[in-house]
């Protein structure tokens, strides 16, 4: 029932460029509007009067002190003082303008913390002799597109890294050019150097694709399939120059990411995933004798049977003939022995496939209806979030079963609580046939309506308004509102603290699902692997596949079924599989070779790869980040690490949240230390804060924490053989263990509802920076471990990679993170200094010169119009307008870097701010002067405008679209 009139305009310095029908113009600037001179003072120009006015005089009449409630603040457009609100950017940033009621804070003068630096920008940190020789283990075209070198004559990896980590889209699939390339840069190395290249995509075969480069180009013209992404026919990622090719099947790899890695010599790999490879693929390459191609069946010697693996379903021969689509790898289990140091074997075990059920062509490969313990739990994350990859989400979700809430009506007695879901979704035993007592599989709780796309009554209030946007924001009954005080201490009355969010109808649906699919999850799993520790005889345990990033379900298998030592790799999911693929082109021959053959062998990993195999940062590129946005930047450069440590504690201990980027970045989708968000475990409050205003995201989430592994017994129960490996249960955060009850008090913020806790174990030898931070902080506080959740700020972006991508994040916490320390410098953010911007007498009597705002880069406007046509009585009209400024540091190519403006005012000032005009100036024109008018007084409108020309500066400068 609208009309729309969208308006699009570029803005170069000053020039505006509009596109628009011919009968519809707009002026940003009044027609009328008229520019004078003034002195270099500042002046209010007031109902066409000049009077001279003082700026520090100023600043207590317009600004006295700046509400904490963002609705508190008047809108330039209202028509009355008494229904005025002034606007600023976010609740957070409000106490950066408190200092401008202290008369005797001493101008803002920052210091340039770079110094000439002489480290050969010729040659990476990373870089290695030119003649070296690089194995690539590549996972491609399918998500989580991943690449790991390793040296081929020795063995040792070199670089690993996730291709989100470049494009910033969370498990980004695709090809793998701008990977390779990124890691011959990273090692000064070129494509002639690649040797070997073994590869996975489940969904189909890689190298008979590959082979028809012309159809590949003219998919490319095309935009269509694989094509529709720059370097799909690239060298970077064909390799065509690398004669030695080689393609894995996908829960193969998965076990060699583990096998090859773990720390001992003998024991079972469980790889428990969503979905692997097709039976028939694997069947294929087998009867065709493709030797480009190695699967289980390959290692069993080709024979139809298996020999000696027990296949569930037994006849999976016959029932893949018949099926309308395929059957894929389920569930896997393996042996592994280690001999002399260079010979691996793995051998298959046990697989059930599962039936592709839909087409594989449709919408995500037909996954959600697969029958794998991974594609079931991912239907629930489908149902619940919306997302079949948010299954980290459902765990975290399911302990709040049995959680009382209280009405927040004191004159109610009235209780929430969810109720479980009481059919089983999942029941019997994998390693059986259906009729035998196999997997029986119950989804009529995960049919109709999903609850992401439910809005039930109780989100609207009683006028039919949505109170409750957010379905699964809710708090425990526990949670104590923080107190809103004013910036002098006092208690500040006005304001009523925020009660407790309760659980919507849907949220406690959702937990009793969630409950129920990791109840059954659990009760599966853990018969599965009993079972097969007791046809093995194995006593050590590795766990690979997606389903193994379920913590909780790893704890209960490394305490609860008497294995000696339980390993799993920091990259379970498919980010794993080039790991494993790299370890195959490794390793995965030399079971066969002869004797004089040895020496030429690389060893093999005679202890677990470090987790830091990323990018590798250099000084002057955390100092190009830092100069991109200095103006928003306070710099200082501390390279003693115990006094940087200090620093550090105590902001954490005094309730700040720190960014620390540091070193190589992780490989896996935890952040170990390297590239965290850390904060005080003590703090409960902080759950909240952290979930909501710096992730922004779910406030049911729990956090890890990273505790020092000589003392976590002491806080954790960790299992019988946890003091055998010197309590380093869990390395990786792979491990979820219950919070000894008289600790959950003493860390609230990383003692989840039901009181377990996902733990990481810090040791010296494998982080030792980590280490002395952690140490540090026991010190101080007496508690030997601190929260730890990923860098990371923007909605669905992966943890942060390069300087920029940290420096871009930490600024659009918008000051809810206080400190980023990156290397040797600690940063926080620059509080608006808006005496700067006005210019300011200092003490010796001489006065500053007023700063120019000017914008950041070229900038983009689209307005949007909407005009009501419901008749003679609706008269009613709004606008948007939105821009688009890819040089700010602010810039999100995720959403298309579109920001909204406040109003058409905040528009205008951001086409004024060209470095050329002051405040003086731009209140000029915005004041029109008639002859008549005398110059004695400043009118209420003036002073109004001033105020609001300076709180809309503010707020585009804190959003870093124009700075002074």
């Amino acid at each position: 029932s609208t009309s729309t009139v969208v308006i699009d305009c570029h803005l170069l310095s000053s020039t505006m460029v509009y596109s628009s029908p011919p009968s519809f113009t707009t002026l940003l600037l009044p027609a009328s509007m008229m520019a004078f001179s003034i002195i270099p003072s500042l002046f209010f120009v007031e109902a066409f009067t000049t009077t001279t006015f003082s700026p520090r005089d100023s600043l207590h009449a317009i600004i006295p002190r700046v509400p904490r409630r963002h609705d508190d603040l008047p809108h330039a457009s209202s028509p009355s003082p008494s229904s005025r609100t002034l606007l600023h950017s976010t609740p957070f940033d409000l106490d950066m303008y408190d200092n401008l009621n202290d008369d005797d804070d001493d101008l803002d003068v920052s210091t340039n913390p770079f110094q000439p630096n002489d480290t050969n920008l010729d040659e990476p940190p990373l870089a290695v002799p030119s003649t070296t020789q690089l194995i690539l283990g590549i996972n491609k075209y399918s998500h989580d597109t991943t690449l790991c070198a390793a040296n081929a004559q020795t063995g040792e990896v070199l670089f690993a890294s996730s291709k989100e980590r470049l494009s910033r889209n969370k498990h980004e699939g695709g090809n793998v050019a701008s990977l390779v390339e990124m890691c011959l840069d990273e090692l000064d190395l070129d494509v002639e150097n690649v040797c070997k290249v073994v590869m996975n995509n489940h969904h189909h075969r890689i190298l008979p694709i590959e082979s028809n480069v012309g159809h590949m180009e003219w998919e490319e013209g095309l935009g269509i399939n694989g094509g529709n992404e720059d370097g799909y026919s690239d060298e970077y990622n064909l390799l065509e120059s690398v004669e030695n090719k080689l393609e894995m099947s996908h829960h193969l790899a998965h076990a060699y990411s583990a096998a090859a890695q773990c720390p001992f010599d003998t024991g079972m790999v469980v790889v428990m995933d969503g979905m692997g490879e097709t039976w028939r693929t694997m069947r294929r390459a087998v009867e065709s004798e493709d030797e480009t191609y190695v699967s289980d069946l390959t290692l069993c010697g080709n024979s139809e049977d298996g020999d000696g693996i027990q296949f569930i379903p037994s006849d999976i021969e016959d029932r893949a003939k018949n099926s309308y689509f395929d059957w894929r790898e389920a569930e896997s289990v393996y042996t592994f022995d280690k001999k002399d140091g260079k010979h691996l074997s793995v051998k298959p075990v046990f697989k059930r496939f599962s039936e592709e059920n839909t087409p594989p062509t449709l919408y995500n490969h037909g996954f959600e209806n697969m029958d794998s313990l991974g594609a079931v739990y991912s239907r629930a994350s489908s149902h619940i979030f919306g997302d079949w990859n948010a299954c980290g989400k459902v765990m975290g979700l399911a302990p709040w079963q049995g959680h009382v809430w209280d009405s927040n009506d004191k004159e109610k007695s009235q209780q929430l609580t969810s109720e479980l879901v009481d059919e089983p979704i999942l029941e019997g035993t994998l390693y059986n046939d259906e009729q035998d007592g196999g997997l029986k599989i119950n989804k009529s709780s995960m049919t109709g309506l999903p609850f992401i796309a439910r809005v039930d009554p109780d989100m609207f209030d009683d006028e039919g308004n949505m109170v409750r946007s957010k379905k699964y924001d809710f708090d425990d009954n526990d949670y104590v509102p923080p107190k809103s005080d004013t910036a002098d201490g006092s208690d500040d009355t006005s304001e009523t603290p925020v009660l407790k969010q309760l659980p919507t109808k849907v949220a406690l649906d959702a937990i009793g699902l969630a409950s129920r699919m990791q109840t059954d999850l659990e009760t599966v799993g853990m018969d599965f692997v009993k079972h097969f520790k007791e046809e093995t005889g194995e006593t050590n345990l590795c766990l690979a596949g997606g389903v193994a990033l379920n913590s909780v379900l790893n704890g209960r298998l490394s305490r609860e079924l008497g294995f000696e030592n339980t390993f799993v790799p920091p990259y379970p999911g498919d980010d794993g599989i080039a790991v494993g693929c790299c370890a195959f082109g490794l390793f995965g021959e030399n079971e066969k070779s002869s004797s004089q053959q040895d020496d030429t062998m690389p060893s093999l990993w005679n202890e677990t790869i470090s987790p830091y195999l990323g990018q590798m940062p250099t000084t002057n590129d955390i100092k190009e980040a830092i100069e991109w946005a200095a103006p928003w930047l306070e710099v200082e450069t501390i390279k003693d690490e115990d006094k940087r440590n200090g620093l550090i504690v105590e902001e954490l201990a005094s309730g700040g949240v720190v960014a620390i980027y540091n070193g190589r970045s992780e490989l896996g989708p935890r952040a170990l230390g390297h590239r965290s968000i850390l904060a005080d475990p003590r703090k409960k409050g902080l759950v909240r804060f952290i979930n909501e205003f710096v992730k922004k995201r779910e406030s049911f989430r729990p956090f890890a924490p990273s505790c020092l592994a000589e003392e976590a017994a002491d806080w954790f129960d960790l299992g019988e053989y946890a003091a055998a490996n010197k309590n380093n249960v869990s390395p990786y955060m792979s491990i979820t263990a219950q919070v000894k009850e008289s600790k959950r008090d003493m860390i609230p913020a990383v003692t989840h509802v039901d009181g377990s806790s996902r733990l990481q174990t810090v040791t010296p030898e494998a982080e030792p920076h980590y280490h002395r931070l952690i140490s540090a902080f026991f010190k101080k506080t007496g508690v030997p471990m601190v929260l730890n959740t990923s860098f990371n700020t923007l909605k669905s972006e992966p943890i942060v990679e390069t300087p920029r991508n940290a420096v871009r994040s930490f600024l659009s916490s918008m000051g809810t993170i206080e400190m980023l320390v990156m290397g040797d410098y600690v940063i926080k953010r620059k509080e608006v200094n808006v005496r700067t911007l006005l210019g300011e007498e200092q003490k010796n009597g001489m006065m500053t010169p007023p700063s120019f705002p000017k914008r950041q880069g070229a900038v983009n406007y689209k307005t949007t119009f909407s005009v009501g046509v419901g008749g003679d009585d609706d008269d009613s009209s709004e606008s948007k307008t939105i821009v688009q400024m890819p040089d700010r540091p602010m810039h999100n190519e995720k959403d298309g870097g579109w920001f909204e403006l406040t109003d058409d005012l905040e528009g205008q000032l951001l086409g004024i701010c060209d470095g050329t005009v002051g405040v003086n100036e731009i209140m000029t024109q915005f004041t029109a002067m008639a002859e008549e008018e005398n110059y004695d007084k400043i009118t209420e409108a003036d002073q109004f405008l001033f105020e609001n020309i300076i709180r809309r500066l503010m707020r585009l400068h804190d959003h870093t679209l124009i700075s002074w």
